[in-house]
């Protein structure tokens, strides 16, 4: 190969090729079809994003689920999870992930269960069946040899427990838990093939959010958590390199990469990591002498991206649910856990962390938090917000902000507006504390 053939290689196009290319399709109809069952699988998931917003007792049974497995671990159990076919496939994701966070689980397949493998569960385990149908004939001929006392959690297609066959036939009623883990439109309908598509991904992605819940439950020690367990159990590979921070070298171009500590170096913006760390503010501009810096956009969140909680069942903010309030915020990353409860009432990213303490009654209505804890605000209304010119330098208002810490009335909220006449000039808010925690 020549030289100058060698450094054509290197110059790949940041476009597509052109439509003369030889090597170019002209048939688009594959694109297409990959696209339409991306879009379907996509639509599958938002469907099913909005059963757990809007479903309570979709709601309540995930919780109960994630309490169920949490106490079996607890007590020195298991969580067994049996399917067949796809569904088992997804089930053996499921128990490995489980696994990976230290949540001990073990897969069972249900026809080798009927030839001895059934002494896998023992009396204090937890069984998760997967069926989209719920009627699935190999675990309905596993039901009546699992005990009793064994709680079962059925994922499938039903919404409703009594309709799920694999929820009728075990146990008293009212001990199944059903998890709902519908499709928006049959795949039939959608491909013309009724192979398991939308079906696998949802209840794929239902068991992530099942996994990941379990582990927040079960590892709450400091220093403990799921991420330190995940870094413990999974040594090898770029996650293993990237725990250890140990050069990391690809055998195909001996090329070395050193990973920092996954967590300190890098801004995480996924919702839940968001909602239970403490926010991380901007360098200010050091360049700049002390007595002169400004407060940085960057520090601030417009009211425009800030969402407004609402209850499924009632239009009163005072009838809103810590959970509603902990779904809003997760549902809008960009808000760094603001929320509204009214228009004149807003719940500091604080306040909204603290939902996720453990043992804390998500089904609260926010006026019984209030009765309960007068002396604490948990909401703070627009006249309590401090309004500030946006030229305000920074030691000034971390001094007006400290000198609040004593008095009656700390400042919570602060608003920073382009004109001290016109409040509705508002640029965005911050927290007070984030100023005397920079």
């Amino acid at each position: 190969m020549t030289e100058e053939r060698s450094r054509s290689l290197l110059k790949w196009p940041l476009t597509p090729p052109d439509s003369s290319d030889p090597q170019t399709t002209k048939d688009v109809s594959s694109v297409v079809t990959a696209i339409h069952v991306i879009s379907t699988e996509r639509a599958a998931l938002a469907h099913l994003e909005h059963i757990y917003q809007t479903d309570a007792r979709a709601q309540h049974d995930l919780a109960r689920a994630v309490e169920q497995i949490a106490r079996s671990v607890r007590d020195g159990g298991k969580l067994v999870v049996c399917g067949v076919g796809k569904s088992g496939k997804v089930g053996r994701k499921i128990e490995a992930t489980m696994n990976s966070l230290g949540v001990y689980s073990a897969f069972l397949h249900p026809t080798e269960a009927l030839h001895g493998d059934l002494g896998l569960v023992r009396p204090n385990d937890t069984i998760l069946l997967i069926s989209f149908s719920g009627r699935s004939p190999e675990l309905l001929l596993l039901l009546p040899h699992i005990p009793a006392t064994v709680p079962i959690i059925a994922l499938t297609s039903h919404i409703h427990p009594s309709a799920c066959p694999l929820l009728a036939l075990h146990g008293p009623s009212g001990m199944g838990i059903l998890l709902p883990a519908p499709i928006h439109e049959d795949e039939d309908a959608s491909f013309g093939v009724s192979a398991p598509t939308s079906s696998t991904t949802v209840a794929l992605s239902l068991g992530d959010a099942l996994a990941i819940a379990t582990a927040r439950k079960l590892h709450t020690t400091p220093g403990k958590g799921p991420a330190e367990v995940f870094r413990g159990f999974h040594p090898g590979g770029a996650i293993g390199a990237a725990a250890a921070g140990t050069p990391l070298t690809t055998p195909s171009s001996g090329v070395s990469t050193t990973f920092d500590s996954p967590v300190s170096s890098v801004s995480l913006s996924l919702p839940w990591e968001e909602i239970g760390s403490t926010s991380l503010i901007p360098p200010f501009n050091l360049q700049q002498p002390p007595a002169q810096r400004r407060i940085s956009l960057d520090m601030l969140i417009s009211l425009d991206q800030i969402p407004t909680a609402s209850s499924p069942s009632s239009s009163s903010p005072g009838d809103v649910r810590l959970l509603d309030i902990l779904l809003t915020a997760i549902q809008h990353p960009n808000a760094k856990s603001w929320v509204f409860l009214s228009p004149h009432e807003i719940i500091p990213p604080r306040q909204t962390r603290s939902l996720l303490s453990p043992g804390g009654n998500m089904d609260m209505r926010v006026s019984d938090v209030m009765t309960e804890n007068p002396n604490t605000p948990f909401t703070i209304h627009r006249s309590r917000w401090l309004l500030v010119p946006d030229s305000t330098p920074l030691a000034d208002l971390r001094h007006k902000v400290s000198a609040s810490r004593n008095g009656p009335h700390p400042i919570s909220v602060v608003a920073v507006v382009k004109d001290m006449n016109y409040p509705d000039s508002c640029i965005g808010v911050m927290e007070a504390e984030d100023l005397l925690d920079a």
